[in-house]
């Protein structure tokens, strides 16, 4: 039998190096016993060394197109699964991403409860199996029982949150795994969000908690500042009468210790009119933003009369709208 490797005249022979392909295809017209072959003299020469160097670099680039294909990114099609709770593994959780479908896992005679985020909306559910499936919306939760065996499904909803709407992609299947009894929806945006301004509204409440504060002790002490005057006569019920009475000339103080019930207080005018005077109290001091000449004290048919015995003075020439002339009252728009 004829070695098909050697010439007839005895000279050593090689195997053209061509595609596989095209020597199938060219095989296909020769004899079975034949193949392509060049002599040693011919595989020496440079045209059948450009055709091996020509070949070589068709493997190696058809080595890295199979490497590049391989390393392609292609379309992921796997579902995420919520997470068991930590309490109870049938309760679920998942955060929200509008891009990712939720997959969600059917058992019969078992129902699930989707929820939703808070105040948020059901305004549209597309099931795509309803004879499978039963479901009912109600405010931010969904509803879903499987009805019959059936292959997977999947089921679209879209809500309404403060006015903007979201989209949720559910695939659906019949599992023997755990049961679901609940999916809750986490949205970790948002959350940051209210929670970073739970911690501005904070700091600015505490911030308003320090101006009042600073305020309420600018106000106590304007109480106290200036020069006083002490020069009051009394005259009536003694049950009635403070243990202090003094002003600066801004307004009057009495004292009333051990928080003692005290009376109504009316001013009299030169006619001998009375007029309520309002005030407010501050642990043992009575406080009247205004001085008068004449006070009268009344409880029930008891009274008191108090005389202001100082000439009238003004000490107190910056005008601020308080009694404190560090803290100045301003008119909003003004």
């Amino acid at each position: 039998m004829n070695d098909p490797s050697i010439s007839p005249e005895g000279a050593e022979r090689v195997i053209v190096p061509f595609l596989p392909a095209l020597r199938e295809k060219l095989g296909a017209r020769l004899s079975p016993a034949t193949q392509l072959v060049v002599t040693a003299r011919g595989s020496n020469s440079r045209l059948w060394r450009g055709v091996g160097a020509i070949w070589r670099r068709l493997v190696v680039f058809s080595a890295v197109g199979v490497l590049a294909g391989s390393l392609m990114p292609h379309p992921a099609f796997a579902s995420e699964v919520p997470i068991p709770g930590s309490k109870d593994a049938r309760v679920r959780n998942v955060n929200y991403d509008p891009d990712q479908v939720v997959s969600i896992q059917g058992s019969f005679r078992h129902a699930i409860e989707i929820q939703f985020g808070p105040g948020e909306t059901i305004t549209q559910a597309a099931l795509g199996d309803t004879i499978s499936w039963q479901i009912a919306p109600v405010g931010n939760i969904i509803f879903l029982k499987p009805r019959e065996k059936a292959g997977p499904t999947n089921l679209i909803v879209v809500t309404n949150a403060n006015g903007s709407p979201r989209i949720y992609h559910f695939n659906l299947t019949l599992g023997t795994g755990q049961a679901m009894y609940g999916v809750r929806f986490h949205y970790p945006r948002e959350e940051r969000a209210l929670a970073a301004l739970q911690v501005q509204l904070a700091q600015a409440q505490a911030a308003r908690t320090v101006e009042t504060n600073i305020t309420t002790s600018a106000l106590d002490h304007a109480v106290i500042e200036g020069v006083r005057n002490m020069d009051y006569t009394v005259q009536g019920d003694s049950a009635l009468q403070p243990t202090e009475i003094s002003d600066n000339g801004e307004f009057t103080v009495m004292r009333y210790p051990g928080h003692a019930d005290i009376p109504s207080i009316f001013a009299v005018d030169v006619d001998g009119t009375e007029t309520i005077v309002p005030y407010d109290v501050r642990e043992d001091f009575v406080v009247i933003h205004a001085v008068y000449r004449q006070l009268r004290l009344r409880r029930g048919t008891t009274v008191l009369c108090i005389y202001n015995e100082a000439p009238p003075r003004n000490d107190r020439g910056d005008r601020t709208g308080t009694v404190s002339n560090v803290v100045e009252r301003k008119v909003k728009g003004q």
